[in-house]
C-alpha cells in the first residue's frame, strides 16, 4: 500500500498541501474502491510518515480529514481503522448516457416534448439600451440600500411602477398590489401553482403562449385549449374553468387586439364560473398604430385579473424582471406561494428599476424604442411582401414585437426555423404555438432586433428562399447536419 502512495504523491512532494490532498484522496478511493475492507487497520500515522517521507503532520491531517468524513475511526493510542458498515466496492457510474439516467428520474412534466423556445422571435434590440443610465441607477441603488432590510418588495419601485402602470396602461391598482418577481414566466408558474389545484381546468388560447402550457402543466391542470378569432380568445359555453389566461393587447402569436366588447364578455364568463383571468401584457408599452388599448384589469370591477407585465420586452433581455399586479383577496396566497419558492429579485435591482422610472428614463427609452421599432415593422413587412409573397401570407400586428408570416403552400415550419438558425437567422415556428395539432404553419419573425441578424434585408432574402425549397423534410435534415 504505502508503494502505491508514494507513487501518487511523489509529484507533489515540492507542496506540503499538494501532498496532504493527494494522501487523503488515495486513501479514500481505496476504502470507496473496497481494496481496504471495512475494519482494516491502517499502519500508525508514525510508520506511515516514514515509510512514506512525509511529516508525520500531513499524514495526521489526512487521518483527520478521513476520521471527519466517516471513513475512518481514530482513537488515541489506537492505529486508524476503516469504518464498519462500509459497503466496500462504489457503485459504478452508468456509462450508457445521460438519457437512462434522465428518463428514469424526471417528473412527468419535465419529460413532455419541449417546445421550442417562447420569445426567440420577439426580443428587444438590447444594443439599443441606454445602459450607462442603467449603470448609474445601478450604482445609486447600491449606495441608497439599508444594509440587512428584509423586504421581498422594494416600496420605491412599487409605487414607481403603480403610477406608470396607471398612465400607460390604465391599471387600476394601489402599490401594495404589486408583486415583483424574477421573470414574468417564473410569474405565470406562481399563479398557476398558487391559485390552481391539480386536476381543476385552465382555458388558453389556441394558438397560444408555449410558456402558459408549461407553468399550468408544472401545476397538474388540465388545460383546455380556447380557439382563437380575429377579435382574440373566444368565450365557450363550456366546463367552468378555475383560470382563464388571456393575452388581450397583442395576441401572441398572431398580435391581433381583443376589442372591448370581447373584454367584458370574457369577464362576465370569469364572474359567472368563478374563474380568475391572468392577463399577460408581455409588450404592452408597444402599439404603434393609434392610442394604445387600457389594459383588460383596468376594466374589472370583481377583483378577478391577475395583470402579468415584465421589464425584458420595453428595456433589454438582460434585465427579465417581471411583475404581477394581483387583486387584494389574492395577496397573501400569492405572497405565501412565492416565499416557499424563493422567487425574490435582489433589493438592488428593484431599486434601480424604481429610480430609472422615478427619473423618467424608462418612459424616455420606450417613447425612442415605439418610434425605432414602428420603422422595422413597416421596413420587415415591405420586405417580406416585397421578395417573399409567393412564400408568405404577412399578418402586420398594430403593436408587439413580431410579425406573423404564414406559409402560404403549407409545409414543416419547424424545419424551416431550423434551417434559418443555420444562417444566423432566428424565427419561431408558429405550430408549436398550438396545444394540439396545429392549423397553420408558419413563422413569427421578430422585426426589433431581427433574430439577431446582421444584414436584414440579406436575412429576409434568405429566409424567402428557403421557404421556397421543397419539401422542407430535406431543410431539417440539412439542419440537423
Amino acid at each position: 500500500m504505502t508503494e502505491v502512495l508514494r507513487d501518487l504523491i511523489g509529484a507533489g512532494a515540492h507542496d506540503r498541501r499538494r501532498v496532504a490532498e493527494s494522501l487523503t484522496a488515495r486513501l479514500r478511493a481505496l476504502i470507496r474502491d473496497g481494496r481496504l475492507a471495512p475494519g482494516a487497520a491502517l499502519p500508525a500515522g508514525r510508520v506511515l510518515a516514514r515509510d512514506l517521507g512525509l511529516a508525520r503532520n500531513t499524514v495526521a491531517a489526512a487521518i483527520d480529514q478521513l476520521a471527519a468524513e466517516g471513513y475512518l475511526l481514530t482513537r488515541r493510542g489506537c492505529r486508524p481503522r476503516v469504518a464498519p458498515g462500509l459497503t466496500g466496492t462504489a457503485p459504478k457510474a452508468d456509462r450508457t448516457g445521460p438519457q437512462a439516467l434522465a428518463a428514469s428520474t424526471i417528473s412527468r412534466t419535465a419529460r413532455e416534448p419541449v417546445a421550442w423556445p417562447a420569445g426567440r422571435a420577439c426580443l428587444a434590440d438590447a444594443a439599443t439600451f441606454p445602459y450607462d443610465l442603467w449603470a448609474s441607477c445601478l450604482r445609486e441603488a447600491a449606495r441608497r440600500m439599508p444594509r440587512g432590510e428584509l423586504s421581498d418588495d422594494r416600496p420605491a419601485l412599487q409605487a414607481a411602477l403603480c403610477e406608470h402602470l396607471a398612465e400607460f396602461r390604465g391599471v387600476r391598482a394601489e402599490p401594495s398590489q404589486i408583486v415583483v418577481v424574477p421573470t414574468a414566466q417564473a410569474g405565470l408558474s406562481l399563479i398557476a401553482n398558487a391559485l390552481l389545484a391539480r386536476g381543476e381546468r385552465a382555458w388558453i388560447e389556441e394558438p397560444g403562449y408555449p410558456g402558459i402550457r408549461a407553468a399550468l402543466a408544472g401545476a397538474g391542470a388540465e388545460i383546455v385549449p380556447v380557439a382563437v378569432d380575429d377579435q382574440g380568445l373566444t368565450v365557450p359555453e363550456g366546463d367552468a374553468p378555475r383560470l382563464i389566461f388571456a393575452t388581450p393587447s397583442h395576441h401572441y402569436p398572431t398580435g391581433r387586439l381583443m376589442p372591448v366588447g370581447r373584454r367584458h364578455a370574457l369577464l362576465a364568463a370569469a364572474a359567472r364560473h368563478g374563474a380568475v383571468v391572468v392577463e399577460d401584457d408581455y409588450d404592452g408599452e408597444f402599439h404603434y398604430d393609434g392610442a394604445p388599448v387600457p389594459s383588460l384589469q383596468g376594466l374589472d370591477d370583481g377583483g378577478r385579473v391577475v395583470y402579468v407585465g415584465t421589464f425584458a420586452k420595453a428595456t433589454t433581455p438582460d434585465i427579465r424582471v417581471g411583475y404581477l399586479v394581483v387583486p387584494p383577496d389574492l395577496r397573501g396566497t400569492i405572497d405565501a406561494v412565492r416565499r416557499g419558492w424563493g422567487l425574490i429579485v435582489p433589493p438592488h435591482v428593484q431599486e434601480a428599476l424604481g429610480l430609472f422610472l422615478k427619473r423618467g428614463q424608462y418612459r424616455v427609452h420606450v417613447r425612442r424604442m415605439r418610434r425605432l421599432y414602428r420603422a422595422r415593422r413597416d421596413a420587415l413587412a415591405a420586405a417580406l411582401a416585397a421578395r417573399g409573397a409567393d412564400v408568405f401570407a404577412v399578418e402586420r400586428s398594430p403593436g408587439g414585437l413580431q410579425l406573423m408570416a404564414m406559409l402560404r403552400h403549407g409545409g414543416d415550419d419547424v424545419a424551416l426555423a431550423m434551417a434559418a438558425s443555420r444562417y444566423g437567422i432566428a424565427v419561431t415556428p408558429l405550430s408549436r404555438c398550438f396545444a394540439g395539432p396545429p392549423a397553420q404553419q408558419g413563422l413569427l419573425i421578430g422585426f426589433a432586433a431581427l433574430g439577431g441578424a446582421s444584414d436584414p434585408d440579406r436575412a429576409v432574402g434568405t429566409l424567402c428562399a428557403l421557404a421556397r425549397q421543397r419539401p422542407h423534410d430535406q431543410l431539417r435534415e440539412d439542419a440537423a447536419r
